[in-house]
């Protein structure tokens, strides 16, 4: 005797379920069958719900990961698909933002390390939030310097825009974080900030275990180099970026 019946959830078929018995023939009726039924329905139920519940676990660590470097408007757009990075470059107009602090190594000769790592996922914290806040993607840090992207991964023709606007207000959060610190007796912040716009080659570089979004390109070490010129609390923009 033998009964076998599909695991239906929303008409979608997750399964079977097959159920016999060698001891006698005819050992099943419609009342069981329909019992079995019910059974794989809510078998099938119970699967997709553990389904469910994995991707959503999966996505809120895909979005955890890419939170810590992009904004939220593009963290949306990855983990739902509908923005791939992979290691596929592409040439595109893009505003890179170096924003640098100013007499950093001397300051780190006169505080203790702990100090200073404190002082700088607090600068971080505050500058990056900016960043985010603007549309702006995070390259990278480089010791004390943090690397900004505004037009990639998705590109913007507002990108110029977006960037010097970033930078004004990074320089307007700085001052709010060192008075902060000036109750607290600390010694205050500066930076200077280097602003360029012009077509680099964007995408996923890295190795396969290992993925970075980045842009390489002259324009990137134009953007360096005008952060360099900068001085205290300057925003030195380039020319392209300007027009």
């Amino acid at each position: 005797s033998t009964m076998c019946v599909p695991m239906l959830y929303a008409d979608r078929l997750v399964g079977a379920m097959h159920m016999d018995s060698m001891l006698t023939t005819g050992a099943f009726t419609e009342k069981d069958l329909t019992l079995f039924q019910g059974i794989a329905t809510q078998s099938a139920v119970a699967i997709e719900n553990h389904r469910l519940a994995k991707n959503i676990e999966r996505e809120a660590g895909t979005r955890a990961q890419f939170q810590r470097l992009l904004s939220p408007n593009l963290v949306d757009q990855i983990v739902s698909g509908a923005l791939q990075l992979d290691q596929a470059g592409s040439k595109r107009d893009v505003t890179m933002l170096f924003a640098d602090i100013r007499g950093f190594t001397s300051m780190s000769e006169r505080h203790d390390p702990e100090d200073m790592v404190r002082t700088l996922n607090a600068y971080f914290e505050v500058m990056v939030d900016v960043l985010f806040r603007n549309g702006g993607t995070l390259d990278k840090y480089v010791g004390d310097e943090i690397i900004g992207l505004f037009g990639a991964p998705v590109e913007r023709p507002d990108s110029p825009v977006l960037a010097v606007r970033c930078a004004l207000e990074m320089l307007r959060a700085l001052d709010e974080f060192n008075h902060m610190r000036a109750a607290d007796g600390a010694e205050p912040l500066y930076v200077g900030i280097g602003v360029n716009t012009c077509p680099v080659i964007a995408g996923a570089i890295g190795s396969s275990r290992t993925l970075q979004y980045t842009v390489i390109g002259d324009a990137v070490n134009i953007a360096s180099r005008l952060c360099n010129v900068a001085g205290r609390g300057e925003v030195i923009i380039s020319q392209s970026t300007f027009d």
